[in-house]
């Protein structure tokens, strides 16, 4: 018997106080400066709707500033058969509303919320029995469980899956990782308002988010990517051009490459680049890249397909937190690498993370200094956050140093969750503060950046990102 036709309504809820939440691909916490990231996790799936012969809809509450009620109205006019949401483990709760205002509209839709950074939600099961709206929390990567209710498969035989059974919570098991990426067909772009989509980064606009594989080839002890997501796997070069023509005849002329290290295959790197200079698409782009992987012939066929930026993850200028974090990378080669990068005429996005097990005020200072030092044109300064499942949460649960096992809207932005004997939260926080103003607000820095521009439309985005700054860093009430 063929299955009916359903309709799915894909949901980024809404943000909190006025701020937006990343929930892209496992990500968490509120925007730092004036970034707008389309909810690619959701593209992903309505691809794989369509695949499978489904409608689709995907509704940027989070990005729009949609009110509940005006999500109601949505649910009301699309009227699906199911609605699935976006969430984190910080605002799981909170956006759980996007359940209740769905059975508002029909008790028949059915619910589920989705996350790659789903094992970090904690007592799924409690926290379902007080959200009876609430029909499915998928365990793990969701696409393939998720597809497999849509196509009415009976739960029980799901893997992946808590739902509900004559009144009781029950557990299937871990969701199956898909071996691969390319099942889940082509990422949809064409039903998005690209208008509204920007990035710190961005030399262009409009934008776009393409991500060519899951997962990192690292453990850093505090990520949830190397925690959850692993083994690294990437989409086919194929797979990933239907979706860049796709992009390139929508009027997109910038790309966010999400991937946790787009360079951990070289191979897949070059290849990607040299179809790319032979499809002559124009695109301007950026990526995230460890520093092992960065070398001289890399960065010339980067370049050449439109890269302008590569983003480093550094966390601490000190070898041993960095030991300890499980970085397997040191200091003198993430130095190396960002200069590499400069001599190659590309900018530098260097991810600074204050409060890994080790942290002194000494050693934030050097990391600052380091930072400083190297200069790179973007630098981030977030307050590690410790989430759930991951080695560094149990080590602070191990040595009692959390002190909000709760965890509800913790973000990279607000005081830590823990403390430990010889550096208290404040402390932590006033630093990562000041760090922005006083790296930002440099007289050098401003001049540098000036020096750099090459259009007003980049003028434009640096000036917005500029005020994002001043308000959040220089204005913003510490919650």
């Amino acid at each position: 018997m063929e299955k009916r036709r359903k309709k799915v309504l894909l949901i980024d809820p809404p943000g909190f106080n006025g701020l937006k939440v990343g929930r892209v691909l496992g990500s968490f916490g509120t925007n730092k400066a004036d970034q707008v990231w389309p909810p690619y996790d959701l593209q992903i799936m309505a691809g794989y709707c369509k695949k499978n012969n489904h409608g689709y809809k995907i509704l940027d509450a989070n990005n729009l500033n949609l009110t509940y009620k005006e999500i109601k109205n949505e649910i009301e006019k699309y009227m699906p058969d199911w609605v699935v949401y976006l969430t984190c483990f910080q605002t799981f709760k909170l956006d759980a509303k996007i359940a209740v205002v769905s059975k508002q509209v029909d008790k028949r839709i059915k619910t589920a919320c989705i996350s790659l950074s789903i094992f970090s939600v904690q007592n799924p099961a409690k926290q379902m029995e007080e959200l009876p709206d609430l029909d499915f929390i998928i365990w793990g990567e969701p696409e393939l469980s998720l597809m497999e209710l849509i196509n009415e498969k009976k739960p029980q035989k799901v893997r992946g899956v808590y739902y509900r059974n004559k009144g009781k919570i029950k557990f299937s098991g871990n969701a199956e990782k898909s071996k691969n990426l390319d099942e889940f067909g082509i990422p949809v772009h064409s039903c998005m308002n690209y208008k509204i989509y920007k990035c710190p980064m961005a030399i262009r606009l409009p934008m776009a988010v393409v991500s060519c594989s899951r997962g990192c080839i690292n453990r850093c002890v505090h990520c949830q990517a190397g925690s959850f997501q692993r083994t690294i796997r990437y989409r086919s070069i194929e797979n990933v051009i239907k979706e860049l023509d796709e992009l390139k005849s929508l009027g997109v002329k910038e790309i966010k490459f999400w991937d946790a290290s787009l360079l951990s295959s070289l191979e897949f790197t070059e290849k990607l680049c040299k179809k790319m200079i032979e499809k002559k698409y124009g695109f301007t782009w950026h990526c995230n890249a460890r520093a092992e992987f960065v070398n001289p012939k890399i960065l010339d066929i980067m370049k050449k397909a439109g890269c302008h930026t590569v983003a480093i993850g550094c966390e601490s200028s000190n070898a041993e937190i960095l030991k300890n974090m499980g970085k397997n990378e040191t200091p003198e080669e993430i130095e190396k690498a960002v200069k590499l990068i400069k001599k190659h005429g590309m900018r530098v996005l260097i991810y600074m993370t204050f409060g890994l097990e080790g942290e002194t005020e000494k050693t934030m200072k050097e990391t600052y200094n380091f930072a400083k030092r190297l200069n790179p044109e973007f630098v981030t300064f977030g307050v590690v956050v410790p989430a759930p499942g991951t080695p560094f949460y149990d080590s602070l649960e191990k040595k009692g140093y959390l002190i909000n096992k709760d965890l509800e809207l913790q973000d990279p932005n607000s005081l830590p969750a823990f403390s430990y004997p010889n550096l208290s939260p404040n402390k932590i926080h006033e630093f990562s503060r000041a760090a922005y103003r006083n790296y930002y607000f440099r007289p050098a820095y401003i001049l540098m950046r000036l020096n750099k521009l090459r259009s007003l439309e980049e003028l434009k985005i640096s000036f917005t990102n500029a005020l994002s700054v001043v308000k959040r860093y220089c204005f913003e009430e510490v919650r």
